[in-house]
């Protein structure tokens, strides 16, 4: 669906009666479609809004808090969370509604792709930066330390119990339990105690 209507039949402004007429049969359509998104914006946001506080209050008035830190032991607002989450839905269906009216959805739902696959993309990325440096530096240490082995990295003293793809991890005197990563053996260095 075009943003101006078709069934206007454009003339030449060199030939129209009225300017001002020629302009405004040009972009009636157009704003009564803006009027018509903007209208479907405000009432969908206040719909919006009175959802996500009539959820948040019935939840209240169940409890819902309260329930879950006992349940979990966690003292996390789900309350207010839920409410939020319902109230954002209808935004956005709205948003998509209004967009939809205008003749935009086809274009935005193009843009809102791109930018998901680009997060996501983004976010593999920082997943694995530090994963690969640490298996490479794997290879190294597969080679030069062994399950058993006693060894000193920095101050830390202790007995080598297994070796993983990224990290390895040491048992200390005390019975502490540590995991140190690949690269970092192999930036600071260590010592076999016999």
């Amino acid at each position: 669906m075009a943003i101006l209507d078709e069934s206007v039949a454009p003339q030449s402004i060199l030939d129209a009666n009225s300017k001002v007429t020629y302009i405004v049969d040009l972009l009636r359509p157009v704003f009564s479609k803006v009027v018509v998104a903007l209208i479907l914006l405000i009432v969908g946001f206040i719909a919006g809004k009175l959802l996500g506080k009539t959820v948040h209050w019935m939840l209240r008035s169940i409890e819902l808090n309260k329930r879950w830190k006992q349940l979990t032991g966690l003292n996390w607002r789900i309350e207010a969370f839920i409410g939020g989450i319902c109230a954002g839905v209808v935004y956005l269906l709205i948003v998509i509604l209004a967009l939809t009216v205008l003749g935009l959805s086809a274009f935005i739902t193009k843009l809102l792709s791109f930018g998901i696959i680009c997060i996501i993309f983004i976010s593999m990325i920082l997943a694995v930066k530090d994963f690969i440096p640490n298996y490479i530096s794997g290879f190294t240490l597969y080679r030069k330390l062994h399950v058993k082995d006693k060894i000193m990295i920095d101050s830390i003293k202790g007995t080598v119990e297994e070796i993983t793809w990224s990290d390895v991890k040491i048992k200390q005197e005390t019975g502490d339990i540590l995991y140190i990563p690949h690269s970092l053996f192999l930036k600071k260095g260590f010592k076999k105690i016999t």
